[in-house]
Order: structure tokens, then sequence, then C-alpha cells
């Protein structure tokens, strides 16, 4: 991807992420917008998971936003916002219980 990028900000709106921090931002969504707090070590611990794990597959990138200088964009350390959809909720056109995750170099 770096070929045919380059090193330039990486916006995009749906598709597959490119993650900074590793995947699996699917079961984040799912679990934070479940109310399984994944800010600790002990994130993936929780009692819940393995009923709610199935859910993952429903959730779809929606929007990515890279830093960009040249926005006067930066999150974090040089990091992307992911927006995240549930499938069956972007279908109707509800986007009231989308969920960001914030990744970080």
């Amino acid at each position: 991807m770096d070929a045919a990028l380059g090193d330039g900000p990486r916006h995009q709106v749906g598709g597959f992420p490119s993650p900074i921090q590793g995947d699996g931002m699917e079961l984040e969504a799912q679990l934070a917008s479940n109310g399984v707090y994944m800010g600790g070590p002990d994130s993936y611990t929780d009692a819940r998971i393995a009923a709610l794990e199935p859910g993952a597959a429903d959730w779809r990138l929606l929007l990515q936003i890279d830093s960009d200088d040249s926005a006067g964009l930066m999150w974090g350390d040089t990091g992307t916002l992911y927006v995240w959809v549930r499938e069956q909720d972007a279908r109707v056109g509800d986007f009231s219980r989308v969920w960001m995750i914030v990744q970080s170099a």
C-alpha cells in the first residue's frame, strides 16, 4: 500500500482500515458499544465478551480520518480516527450509534 499511496494521509470512506496499532477494531467497537470498558489491560477479561463477540461481524468501517498537517488535523502522535457503524444501522440510515476509535503511533 505504501508504494501505491506514498506517505500521504490515508483518509477514506468505507473499505478496509489501515490500522496503526493492530486490527480487531470491529470487536473493540462491538464490546465498547455494549458497555465493556476498553481502556485498560483487563478489557478483554469481561465475562460478557463470549456472548458479544459474534456481533463484531456486523461492524463496518464508515470513515477513516488520518492525521494531516495540511488540514490542521493531528490525532495524538500522528494517529488516525476510525468511525465504525453496524451494517444493519447503515442500511436503514441510522448513524446515531456509530463508534469512533483512535489509534496513534
